[in-house]
């Protein structure tokens, strides 16, 4: 495992995980759960937006977990990584635009 990969899993981390966690729900108290087009995520936050973060942060935490070994074991180039880090950007930044529409 690279120090390389350790830091995209945590672009990915922060992207994927506390930038759309923290914007979905942001987005969920502007227009209502029901408008998350995610369906499991919406049944999430149906639930509360504590069980919803808890479980956003959890699954992308193990996937981030995996991540350094899984693209090695793929000899993906490092633009991987932080191309998926981008679209997790990309995904907070559509959530912002929901809160402040």
């Amino acid at each position: 495992m690279t120090q390389d990969r350790r830091g995209e899993a945590a672009a990915i981390f922060t992207s994927h995980g506390v930038l759309d966690a923290t914007t979905t729900i942001l987005a969920a108290r502007a227009v209502g759960p029901g408008a998350e087009a995610n369906p499991i995520v919406r049944e999430l936050l149906a639930m509360g937006e504590l069980p919803a973060a808890v479980a956003m942060l959890a699954v992308v935490g193990l996937c981030c977990g995996a991540w350094p070994i899984a693209a090695d074991a793929l000899e993906a180039p490092e633009w991987v990584g932080l191309g998926i880090a981008t679209i997790g950007a990309a995904v907070a930044s559509v959530n912002l635009v929901v809160v402040f529409a």
